[in-house]
């Protein structure tokens, strides 16, 4: 199998999610923005800050959550933990092409006077959410919880967090930290003597897995 050969098999398993959700989050803020003062710089600042964040931690969770055949991988010599970042790095990519092409439009629109510090917010966001969606996900055995737990993450943070801590960098930082340390909890679960990828293969309940559907 060539190089370009087994990236197009990652693209393929990590599935169209990956790619479709940060994308479209992306022309939505874009969207919201684009629709005018008042009301709504409002509802596209929250858009900015939230939307693109949520749907890369989403693609995250489903990444996680779709493969098929762990107990094949579980058997491999590679750690499942690396299989899993390397496919993690599909969405990222993704995420970041999608920030960079909102921040480009979003400058030139002039709309924001402190474009850097929303996307500070965003970055921050998106790591926080997404190592917690893969972590519910490696918990659970689905990527359910992940959806619950990243709309009460983005409702805490609308409705509390936004009010109390200011914007930019004191949110920022302590989002990516605790971001990046659910994440390494996540991918320690997942190489666990192979506990967390036998739940995510064949579930946790009576019903067939997605290892044993």
């Amino acid at each position: 199998m060539t190089t370009a050969t087994w990236w197009r098999h990652e693209v393929r398993r990590c599935g169209r999610q990956a790619f479709a959700l940060p994308v479209l989050a992306a022309l939505l803020a874009y969207a919201a923005v684009a629709a005018g003062p008042g009301a709504g710089m409002l509802l596209g600042r929250s858009l900015m800050s939230c939307a693109l964040p949520a749907a890369t931690a989403l693609a995250c969770a489903a990444v996680v959550a779709r493969e098929p055949m762990l107990e094949l991988h579980l058997s491999l010599p590679t750690a499942y933990p690396r299989t899993v970042t390397r496919r993690l790095a599909w969405p990222g990519a993704v995420a970041a092409a999608a920030a960079l092409a909102l921040a480009a439009s979003v400058t030139l629109t002039g709309r924001f006077s402190d474009p850097a510090t929303v996307f500070l917010e965003m970055a921050g966001l998106a790591v926080l959410l997404s190592g917690g969606a893969m972590l519910a996900t490696a918990r659970f055995a689905s990527a359910a919880p992940a959806t619950g737990l990243v709309v009460a993450a983005v409702l805490a943070k609308l409705l509390l967090l936004d009010r109390v801590v200011p914007a930019g960098l004191a949110q920022a930082l302590p989002a990516s930290a605790t971001g990046i340390w659910l994440a390494a909890l996540a991918l320690r679960e997942f190489g666990r003597h192979g506990r967390a990828g036998d739940r995510l293969g064949r579930g946790t309940g009576p019903h067939h897995g997605i290892g044993e559907a």
